[in-house]
């Protein structure tokens, strides 16, 4: 007759293959006690959910008939150990293959179930390979990224594009403005110089005029002085009053 405490381990098994995703077998035997602690650790360091529960096979079987997954005992050999998978179907493998690597033991793994399937060593050993739904996950998110991190690229190195050549424009512009400055220096000089020749040449006008006035003035002088003047003409009337005095006198006498 079962006692009270195998009924409780029967409960806790059937409990444990009902919620896997998988469970995995395998035989303990040949591993330490500090061997099998450090498997334990490695499991959970790939996925903490996992868990290693060593089992009496006549209490498993119980267990498996009790939640319908009799299938499991076909990969069930003397001392056994069960690796229970919740999250995912692969960790509980990687977690197996992570600690073979490292430890370089050989692992007597007699198989697994999953989704109602009995699974051999093979095929565990191939979901080792597959990635994981973190490494999915992160993957997936990395090549959501991409594009926009290529975006961001993109209009960064625009943007540097458009200020080099903006640079590039202001040192031309900066190193044509002197050539640009000398031919206006140039051609106020001009204006300058002709401005000056027009102040001289009307300068030497003026001088001409200035000159010319007098000369008139000595002309006019000149011509004045030929000239017969209203007194001469007067005096030239008065000058025959003699001689109408002396014809006087001599018709007197």
């Amino acid at each position: 007759m079962p006692t009270e405490h195998k009924i409780q381990q029967v409960a806790d098994l059937e409990d444990r293959l009902g919620r896997s995703t998988i469970a995995i077998t395998m035989d303990y035997r040949g591993l330490s006690v500090g061997q099998m602690q450090e498997l334990r650790r490695t499991l959970r360091e790939i996925e903490p959910t996992t868990e290693l529960r060593v089992v009496k096979n006549t209490l498993l079987r119980r267990a498996a008939d009790n939640s319908g997954k009799s299938g499991l005992m076909d990969v069930v050999e003397e001392a056994t150990a069960l690796i229970f998978g919740y999250t995912d179907e692969v960790s509980a493998a990687k977690g197996l293959a992570k600690f073979a690597s490292d430890s370089r033991l050989e692992l007597a793994v007699r198989g697994g179930f999953m989704d109602g399937a009995v699974l051999d060593k093979a095929q565990i050993d191939e979901l080792a390979k597959i990635p994981s739904r973190v490494e999915l996950m992160a993957k997936l998110a990395g090549s959501l990224n991409s594009p926009i991190t290529g975006i961001a690229g993109g209009i960064s190195s625009l943007i540097r594009e458009v200020a080099a050549v903006i640079e590039a424009r202001a040192a031309q512009l900066e190193a044509e403005a002197p050539a640009t400055d000398a031919p206006t220096t140039d051609t106020a000089a001009s204006e300058t110089a002709a401005d000056d020749a027009a102040a001289d040449e009307e300068a030497d006008e003026a001088a001409t005029d200035t000159t010319d006035a007098p000369d008139a003035a000595s002309a006019g002088e000149a011509s004045g002085d030929t000239a017969p003047s209203d007194d001469d003409d007067d005096t030239g009337s008065d000058g025959d009053t003699p001689s109408e005095a002396e014809s006087s006198a001599e018709a007197t006498e």
